[in-house]
């Protein structure tokens, strides 16, 4: 299932609206929003696991000794347009992220933060990570 679709996808028995004599539900009018399909739970463990990525982070980067970026999707998906929503999904999945699990971080030493700072740089920066195949970051891993 395409992961789009694995994101959007609630079965009947989740569901506690009945439409009846409704013959077409245009998208602007669609009732069930999917981003809101997550629990409270989820997201707070969500919060929790990015706002500790970051201290990691911060803490490696600090030592002076070595430099550590993130690696692996930690974003979400955008909120305010449909479209961005699901070409998000679309670029993970080019990107081979639905067969492979990427490290959270990748961590260097710090004589390599030039030449990672650079390939970072020259790929459109850290957020682009997780949209560019495995193959063409190899010399970055």
């Amino acid at each position: 299932m395409h992961p789009f679709e694995r994101i959007l996808s609630v079965s009947t028995e989740d569901i506690e609206l009945e439409l009846r004599g409704v013959k077409e539900i245009s998208w602007a009018d669609f009732w069930l929003n999917p981003r809101k399909l997550r629990g409270s739970d989820f997201l707070m463990r969500w919060s929790q696991g990015v706002w500790s990525e970051k201290r990691l982070i911060d803490a490696i980067n600090k030592t002076n000794l070595f430099y550590a970026i993130p690696y692996g999707p930690s974003g979400t998906a955008p909120t305010d347009d449909v479209r961005a929503f699901e070409l998000y999904f679309e670029r993970l999945e080019a990107a081979g992220l639905g067969r492979i699990k990427r490290p959270d971080l990748l961590v260097y030493k710090i004589s390599d933060k030039p030449f990672v700072d650079e390939f970072v740089a020259k790929i459109g920066g850290e957020e682009e990570l997780p949209f560019i195949i495995e193959d063409k970051l190899q010399a970055l891993v």
